[in-house]
Order: C-alpha cells, then structure tokens, then sequence
C-alpha cells in the first residue's frame, strides 16, 4: 500500500502539479517504466483525479483501485467496478469493468496502456474468480477506444445494438442538469429528452471459468 503520508499530502491542488518527466523523454519509454509503479488504494485516496476525470464522480459499486506512481508520487489510476448485471451472462464468468482511467497531462499519453496491462496482471494474480473484463469508449467525450485496441482488447460493438430504442437521457431546460432517470428530477423540471449516445464497448478475455458455479456467482 502507498505509505499514509504520502496519500494524505497529495490534495486536488496536487491533481494538477507538473512532475518532471525523464530528461528527454516524449513517450512512455524505459526510462518512465523505471520510475514508475502501481500500488492497491482506497477510491478515497484518488478523489482529486476523479474529479478531474471528466465524469467528475467515482462509480457506483468500484471493486479494485490502483495508484500509478511515478518516482513514488501519485500520477494517476484506474479503477474497475460491476459491470451491468448482463455482463457475466454475456461472457460466460464473472466480469469486471474497467470504469475510470486517468493520468495527469505530463505522463505520455501511450501511459494508459500500460497502466491497462499493470491492472489486468494485479487482477490476475489475486483475484482468480475474475474471468473478463469489459470497458466503454464515450465517443461524445471524443473517445475511440485506441487504447483499449493497443492493449488488445477485443471490439464487442457498441452499447445499443441490441437495443430497439435508443436510451435517453433527461435535462432540465432551466439549469442543463444532466439526469440518467425522468424520476430523479424536481419536480418543476423542465423536462428535455435527449438520445444517449451509444458508446463502443471492449472485452478481455482473462481465464477460462473453472466450474459452472463460477458463471453463476
């Protein structure tokens, strides 16, 4: 685990520090991979970076976090959380997304997958029940999913496929308040309906399940 101290002097101001990068280095190259590491935290211990993620909140239900330190200091993470409830099915054993990637501006951007294949070895070497993993590309965010294709992850379509009606999502006309449901907004809303945007999904294969039970569970 990342040392308290540490944990406890990296603050929002920090999310935006400019740390030196390898003298003469423009890509994640060797002399990044030297200096940097990735370690288990709690999701409390990478806050600041959430909110800079554009998502601005953690997930729902998150089940494995890790730290990305470079020289020891804090430079990113990526978490993984429970997947909608079809994923297990749809995969044949249990399944894990990969719901939040972030690097500050001064890592490489060729970082992320590495950081990718760092938690997919973690996950293999101590959550054995783990079978898949699965991950969106918000391409109203202007993501594509590179660097899941860099990492070798499969393309499994797009959200919507097998959908015959788009989801939406609702807006409150008077303030632009984003609600993923009509029945969470106040109820003097002015209500708009918008189409959501169907997002590229990504899958990696990890194990086979031992036994049936474990698609079950």
């Amino acid at each position: 685990m990342v040392p308290m101290q540490n944990l406890l002097d990296f603050t929002q101001r920090d999310a935006g520090t400019m740390y030196p990068a390898p003298s003469g280095s423009a890509l994640f190259d060797s002399s990044w991979r030297r200096t940097c590491s990735t370690v288990p935290c709690s999701v409390a211990d990478v806050d600041a970076f959430i909110q800079a993620h554009y998502l601005h909140k953690r997930p729902a239900i998150v089940l494995l976090c890790l730290m990305m330190l470079h020289g020891g200091r804090p430079v990113g993470c990526v978490i993984y959380s429970a997947p909608p409830r079809e994923a297990d099915v749809r995969y044949g054993g249990k399944t894990w997304e990969l719901a939040r990637l972030y690097l500050l501006d001064e890592v490489p951007k060729n970082a992320e997958t590495w950081l990718i294949g760092q938690s997919v070895r973690w996950i293999k070497q101590n959550r054995p029940e783990v079978c898949n993993l699965v991950s969106y590309a918000d391409p109203s965010a202007g993501h594509k999913g590179t660097i899941y294709r860099a990492a070798n992850w499969r393309e499994d379509g797009r959200t919507d496929d097998e959908r015959k009606t788009p989801r939406c999502d609702y807006y409150d006309a008077r303030t632009g308040q984003k609600y993923g449901r009509r029945g969470n907004m106040p109820a003097d809303a002015i209500v708009e309906r918008r189409p959501r945007v169907s997002k590229y999904r990504f899958a990696l294969a990890i194990r086979r399940p031992n036994t049936e039970r474990e698609v079950r569970t």
